[in-house]
């Protein structure tokens, strides 16, 4: 899984990352994501806020005390490459781990890709899975803006992707006003 991503936003005069949310590269890296999680029957959805969730549900459980792992893809400008990824990659690893050994989940298993959460881009830290908690009000994060002016909701919106909706009960939402 690690070659997938290596180039992924990598500079090639720095050996740093730059994958700054809802940019390019991130959407690379969740495209790449999706398509893992896919692969292992996981379904994946958006949130609303601008995170993914990857879902592990045997035996058509609930969505109900759920157990939540993952990380993020984002970076700081010339992060490291392990930074973020290493949390998706070793929650896939997992999933494949226990699956190999035969194991059932007697509650649902998230794996959670949250965004902006280095705040390089609207210097907000923790951004996606602070929303995704109700840490941020959403009408405080509707206002951001990154250094060339864009809002954070135009930045989220993608056709096909990612969409501000309703979501279910206890998850922070986005709205346009």
């Amino acid at each position: 899984m690690w070659n997938d991503l290596a180039a992924i936003g990598r500079d090639s005069s720095s050996g740093g990352y730059h994958r700054p949310g809802f940019g390019p590269a991130e959407r690379e890296c969740e495209e790449w994501f999706v398509e893992q999680a896919t692969r292992r029957e996981l379904t994946v959805e958006p949130d609303g806020n601008g995170n993914l969730l990857a879902w592990w549900q045997p035996n058509g459980t609930a969505r109900t005390n759920a157990i939540l792992t993952g990380s993020h893809f984002d970076s700081v400008p010339d992060g490291g490459a392990f930074d973020g990824p290493l949390g998706l990659v070793s929650a896939l690893a997992a999933v494949d781990e226990l699956r190999a050994r035969g194991y059932v989940p007697r509650r649902p298993i998230a794996i959670a890709v949250f965004a902006e959460e280095e705040g390089s881009r609207f210097g907000l830290a923790c951004l996606g899975s602070r929303l995704a908690t109700g840490a941020t009000d959403p009408a405080q994060a509707r206002d951001l803006r990154d250094h060339d002016g864009t809002f954070l909701l135009d930045a989220m919106v993608r056709p096909g992707w990612i969409r501000i909706r309703d979501v279910r009960p206890g998850w922070t939402r986005l709205r346009r006003s």
